[in-house]
């Protein structure tokens, strides 16, 4: 049986100047998917319909997969939401 993997998003904390050359994890701030879970439910009458993530990096460490996100150029999040039938 294959132990199931921890995935974060990991996005740039503006304030510690983060950037995709430097993944130090303190300058950047963890993204759970439970957290998306929580902000796309706080939209009432709504759903999560597609998720675009342009990553600029991976680390992968034993059980626990962390995709760094960027705010600039092509990196980024993207949640489109649609009307609940």
């Amino acid at each position: 049986m294959s132990e199931e993997k921890k995935v974060t998003f990991m996005l740039p904390d503006q304030q510690k100047q983060a950037s995709a050359a430097d993944t130090t994890s303190e300058k950047y701030l963890e993204f759970l998917p439970d957290e998306l879970t929580e902000l796309v439910n706080s939209f009432n009458g709504f759903e999560l319909d597609t998720i675009e993530l342009h990553v600029t990096g991976a680390l992968d460490s034993g059980g626990a997969t962390k995709l760094f996100v960027d705010f600039s150029g092509e990196a980024g999040m993207k949640f489109t939401l649609k009307k609940k039938d």
